[in-house]
């Protein structure tokens, strides 16, 4: 099974990827068989590129790092416009949440989408594994 986060460019300042978790898109039901969380670069995004995962600003990045065996290594397309990473969440053991980062060069410029606005709102992006 696929999940599609579409990822944008939100140019309130100040800018910042925005991932789109509307309806529970970011949940994930538990299931025998892995799922595969896919972003994709959409809208204004699109004419940008996913950091390399060894990039001192990595386009996908653990801030709160999961317990291994639940989720697998992330991988940047060959094109930069999606990242992809397997998700088991088979047992009580997998249940939880977790904040990532992502970060990608969008007019020679690094977005990030772990902002947190003027106004201190924080768009910490996540998957739950319920």
């Amino acid at each position: 099974m696929e999940i599609k986060l579409d990822v944008t460019l939100d140019t309130n300042p100040p800018p910042y990827l925005d991932v789109d978790e509307q309806n529970g898109s970011n949940h994930i039901p538990k299931n025998a068989s892995a799922y595969t969380i896919k972003w994709k670069l959409a809208s204004d995004a699109s004419s940008g590129s996913f950091n390399s995962l060894s990039d001192p600003q990595p386009g996908f990045a653990w801030i709160q790092t999961p317990d291994q065996g639940i989720f697998g290594a992330p991988v940047v397309s060959s094109n930069g416009k999606e990242i992809t990473i397997s998700d088991l969440n088979n047992s009580a053991a997998s249940t939880g949440q977790w904040i990532y980062q992502l970060s990608a060069t969008i007019g020679n410029v690094v977005y990030q989408s772990n902002a947190t606005s003027i106004t201190g709102t924080t768009t910490n992006p996540t998957i739950k594994n319920n």
